[in-house]
């Protein structure tokens, strides 16, 4: 009789679960550990302390603007194990699949594959660029007519504006 007792205890305790419903809250963010991908948040309300908040569970990662309302999901019910949601404003966020990863900042953009920066190539190939055309300014031309110099510097410095427009999206 006393395994029908324990059988029927562990199915009334795996109903009771079933019928707790995941929990959320609204909060405050106070404070950001963005090192440790965490931050504390003061609950709307009931100003309840949330410490320890991650950012997020693992591909995506938020980083709100402290003081902006957040909204948090509790594991288990548990305001030990929370996590973030989706904030009102963020001041970056990181997308992460594999080796690639996608960061969006207040100020632009930060592309990287297998810790190569989009942004580095890009300026890599319009320095090379430049030098190829510093090159052919320097061939002289025995018959014919030679390159045009002010056309050829025209389009070494169209080069810096596109390279100075790149850096001002991507950032890193």
């Amino acid at each position: 009789m006393s395994d029908e007792v324990a059988e029927f205890m562990t199915l009334t305790g795996k109903r009771g679960k079933q019928a707790i419903a995941i929990q959320t809250a609204y909060a405050i963010c106070k404070d950001v550990d963005w090192e440790k991908k965490t931050m504390t948040a003061i609950g709307q309300s009931d100003d309840l302390e949330y410490y320890n908040v991650r950012l997020g569970n693992g591909s995506i990662v938020k980083k709100p603007k402290p003081g902006t309302l957040c909204l948090i999901g509790l594991i288990e019910n548990q305001a030990a194990n929370s996590f973030l949601v989706d904030a009102a404003e963020i001041e970056e966020i990181i997308i992460t699949s594999g080796e690639t990863e996608f960061t969006i900042k207040e100020d632009g953009f930060i592309v990287k594959q297998d810790g190569e920066s989009l942004k580095t190539v890009l300026n890599d190939l319009i320095d090379k660029i430049n030098e190829l055309n510093q090159e052919v300014q320097k061939i002289i031309v025995i018959q014919g007519t030679s390159p045009s110099v002010p056309d050829l510097t025209q389009l070494v410095l169209d080069k810096t504006e596109i390279k100075t427009r790149l850096n001002t999206i991507l950032i890193a």
